[in-house]
């Protein structure tokens, strides 16, 4: 029988490899900019999250056009790769190495992200996204 999950301090729950496996929706995208704020991408947004038991992972991400798009906003319509996954040694770190990417600069590039169960139960992913630091939250489908 697999070890339970146990809360740290944060409230958070430390993450099991059996915890990540499954399909999961996204529920939130935050961008925290270099001046400290924490920033919302515009329009609805979307997003699955399948990771498998084999140690393969894929990510789709996208959003309805805006009506006007700032030019940034226009080139982050969507976002997608699927690779390999693994835990850290360290706790609460899983790492992607992409196989293929809509980002051609990613692929063969392994992606350190830290990783929570939140006490709601949702996926919270964090970690340096192409710009800047990027917060991912996910629900279990």
């Amino acid at each position: 029988m697999p070890a339970l999950p146990t809360v740290a301090a944060t409230g958070e729950i430390e993450v099991q490899a059996s915890d990540l496996i499954g399909e999961w929706k996204l529920d939130d995208f935050i961008v925290h900019r270099e001046d400290g704020e924490a920033f919302h991408w515009p329009g609805v947004q979307s997003g699955t999250l399948i990771y498998t038991a084999s140690g393969y992972v894929s990510v789709a991400q996208n959003r309805q056009p805006l009506d006007q798009p700032s030019p940034e906003d226009a080139q982050r319509v969507s976002n997608f790769y699927t690779g390999n996954w693994r835990l850290g040694e360290e706790p609460g770190m899983v790492y992607h190495t992409a196989l293929q990417s809509s980002a051609p600069a990613v692929v063969g590039q392994t992606m350190r992200r830290e990783v929570a169960l939140l006490p709601d139960g949702r996926l919270q992913l964090s970690g340096q996204g192409l710009k800047e630091r990027v917060t991912l939250i996910w629900s279990r489908l």
